[in-house]
């Protein structure tokens, strides 16, 4: 068992090195960051490194070291698992500071959170509001609405109400909210969420998007929703009628090296690699990608970047040294046009553009130099541009 000063001190290494990152930068997130014991909501989980994926049954009430210094770690950690593949965690710690940042909580705001996970980001939300009773968390597992509160009362944190039903319903009893956020990557919004958010309310929702789960912080204004992209993301897909088969293309066939070809003549143009040592975009690339999502429903994140996918006939994708594609060379000229066309509206990134929502019923015109993106509930409308 770790001494409760050695746990103190690994709490505040990791809220220093989020602080020193600039993941956080108020006073009140800092706060909280130092202040719930993310080890305490944490039972069994699962992490993966290069010796491959590892299952660490961990006791919160007696933690070992090593497990602490995974826990307190720039880290997400799964902590469910269906047919081998994630279906609930704790978030990497980074993303989870930069959605509160975005957030704006304020003393005394309501909260609705969409996906409970652990609780950890419950209790942080908690923190900043002033008050347990002012958070709701809905989730759609029973095993993970069961821990969920069984470890929050542990914790110190038993007035948080963790609800068990689909996220889409939002939760009308306890309405309206101030702040609705969603810790989970969805195809699209609930009209329940709508309803449910305060006038001059804001929502964060991980909105997907060609391949990636851009956050778009949208505000309330007398029933209208409109806002913008504020951070690349990527996160587990919603169950349910929030989840929306196909919108972009999930995946890609990965042919032979020999069945590959170069379009080398184009990759000055093409500096659009990946973040050093990691299979994170660049600005630029993320930016690309986001234009082609809304040009073209064959957008996705190729092994190389950007690029258009038509599955088994074929797919080009963009890299730093060029146009790569497999099958149909007419989408490696296809991407190309894209490109000159992203390049000459001056390589917008992802905060550039304006996005609104307005009900599928609803008949709406198409702005000029706009895009419409169709999905089950809402027609989303983006505009470069105020």
């Amino acid at each position: 068992m770790t001494p409760e000063a050695d746990i103190a001190g690994l709490i505040e290494r990791y809220a220093g090195q989020l602080t020193a990152a600039g993941a956080i930068r108020s006073a009140e997130v800092e706060r909280a960051f130092r202040t719930v014991p993310r080890h305490r909501l944490l039972e069994t989980f699962y992490y993966r490194d290069q010796a491959g994926a590892t299952t660490v049954q961990h006791d919160p009430e007696a933690p070992r070291r090593e497990d602490l210094e995974l826990i307190y770690a720039a880290t997400a950690l799964a902590t469910r698992q269906v047919d081998g593949m994630p279906s609930s965690s704790t978030s990497l710690p980074s993303l989870m500071a930069e959605m509160l940042e975005l957030l704006e909580l304020g003393d005394g705001m309501t909260v609705l959170e969409i996906g409970a996970g652990t609780g950890y980001n419950a209790a942080l939300v908690a923190e900043v509001v002033g008050d347990q009773r002012l958070v709701t968390t809905v989730d759609v597992q029973a095993d993970v609405v069961e821990q969920t509160r069984r470890l929050l009362a542990r914790a110190g944190y038993p007035r948080i109400r963790v609800r068990l039903g689909d996220g889409f319903d939002g939760a009308p009893g306890h309405a309206p909210f101030d702040r609705i956020v969603a810790t989970v990557g969805c195809s699209d919004l609930s009209p329940h969420w709508a309803e449910q958010l305060a006038d001059d309310g804001t929502m964060l929702i991980p909105l997907e998007h060609a391949g990636g789960h851009p956050l778009v912080r949208l505000r309330q204004d007398h029933g209208e929703l409109s806002g913008q992209v504020v951070h690349w993301t990527g996160f587990m897909p919603v169950r349910g009628p929030l989840h929306i088969e196909d919108l972009w293309p999930n995946g890609y066939i990965c042919p032979d090296p020999g069945e590959l070809a170069c379009v080398g003549e184009l990759g000055p143009r093409f500096a659009l690699g990946r973040r050093e040592g990691s299979r994170e975009l660049s600005d630029d690339g993320i930016g690309f990608l986001f234009f082609l999502g809304l040009s073209d429903r064959r957008a996705f994140d190729g092994p190389n970047g950007p690029g258009l996918n038509a599955i088994f006939d074929g797919w080009a994708d963009a890299g730093a040294d060029g146009i790569w594609w497999w099958k149909d060379p007419s989408l490696a000229r296809e991407l190309d046009r894209y490109y000159q066309e992203w390049d000459d509206l001056g390589r917008p990134g992802i905060g550039d553009y304006r996005i609104s929502f307005r009900p599928v019923e609803q008949d709406c015109e198409r702005a000029a130099c706009g895009w419409v993106i169709e999905r089950r509930f809402y027609r989303e409308l983006v505009n470069l541009g105020t």
